[in-house]
Formats: C-alpha cells, sequence, structure tokens
C-alpha cells in the first residue's frame, strides 16, 4: 500500500469565523457543513487557478477551542500541490497567501447569514 501514496508537503489551515458571528452559527447548526464545504472550495479554486491542479483537502470541523468555549473552526491538511488533468503530480512552489485567504473567507463568512 505504501507504493500507493504520494509523499508530499502539506499545510495546516484553520479557518474561523469572527466571535460577534458564533452566536449565529450557535442557533444555525446547519450552517456548519455549508461552513466546511467552503472552506475547501477556497483552498481548491486557489491551487486550481494558480497551478492548474486539484489539491488533496482533508477537512474537519471543531465546534469547541481548547478553553471548551464554542468557536466553530475548520481545520484543513492541504497537499502543497495537486493532481493535473493529466494525472501527473505538481508541486506547489510557494505558501497559499494569508491575505489573499483572510479576505476570501470573511467574504464567504459575511455572506452566509
Amino acid at each position: 500500500m505504501t507504493e500507493d501514496v504520494f509523499q508530499v508537503n502539506h499545510r495546516h489551515v484553520i479557518l474561523t469565523i469572527d466571535e460577534g458571528l458564533r452566536t449565529l452559527f450557535l442557533k444555525h447548526r446547519d450552517w456548519f457543513k455549508p461552513f466546511r464545504d467552503e472552506g475547501v472550495r477556497l483552498i481548491k479554486e486557489y491551487f486550481e487557478k494558480k497551478y492548474k491542479v486539484t489539491p488533496g483537502v482533508i477537512a474537519g470541523l471543531h465546534t469547541f477551542g481548547s478553553r471548551l468555549n464554542f468557536n466553530p473552526h475548520i481545520h484543513m491538511l492541504v497537499t502543497m500541490g495537486g493532481m493535473g488533468k493529466n494525472g501527473e503530480w505538481k508541486p506547489a512552489k510557494d505558501y497559499i497567501p494569508f491575505e489573499m485567504l483572510r479576505k476570501q473567507w470573511q467574504t464567504v463568512v459575511l455572506t452566509m447569514h
């Protein structure tokens, strides 16, 4: 099985929401799946536009922080590269730009409600 697994660099990406919006998510728990799906979509779109590849993404939703406070956020493991349309692996040469991701994520969260 190990010969079927790619050994690739990856990054841990965490997306959260502003404290002021958390009470809305507490009342609308049906937003959790779209919240996670939108985070994955942003990452995939970045790699598809910049590198013309589909990255590997594992995403998990956490609803509470380390202090056991309600703090919905997404943890994602994202491959630094992806598969091209021809099925070949193409590595990414740089990090996902934080400012770009933050601005896009804020827009997503604000349009969810």
